[in-house]
């Protein structure tokens, strides 16, 4: 047993479990989640990514309302900085392109372009909040 455990702090494991001949053990160490990465002032994101985000629209009398979806699991950043102007806010102009947020999953960061042409009409994150897969990020009224 004690070397199991010495197996789970040497190799940062926090679960373990082995069956052996009926014998059944199981060893899951309790672990403090770890502090998210703070920017500095004026730091650049160490490594970038682009992913495609998620967009569903939905077909209105003066267009069509898109919400732009998180494509993973991270935390949300509007801006490349701290003091930089986020990338986008409300009344702003998008084309596929355009890079709308930040997500950083694994201290790597992910450029999130809208996949959508037309205007921002709603921001529905908070900078430096959690999102999860799936969950709505942006609102974009594509005209025509």
């Amino acid at each position: 047993m004690e070397q199991l455990a010495e197996l789970a702090e040497r190799f940062a494991l926090v679960e373990i479990e082995v069956d052996r001949r009926g014998l059944r053990i199981h060893l899951r160490r309790n672990v403090a989640p770890q502090p998210q990465p703070q920017r500095a002032p004026g730091e650049e994101p160490a490594a970038s990514r682009v992913e495609p985000a998620v967009v569903s629209c939905t077909r209105t009398a003066d267009g069509s309302v898109c919400t732009i979806h998180s494509p993973m699991v991270g935390t949300f950043y509007r801006s490349a900085a701290p003091d930089r102007p986020a990338f986008v806010e409300v009344g702003s102009a998008v084309v596929p392109t355009t890079t709308v947020c930040i997500l950083e999953a694994m201290k790597v960061m992910n450029e999130i372009p809208a996949e959508v042409a037309g205007t921002v009409v709603e921001v529905l994150a908070k900078d430096g909040q959690a999102v999860e897969f799936g969950q709505p990020l942006f609102r974009v009224r594509r005209e025509g």
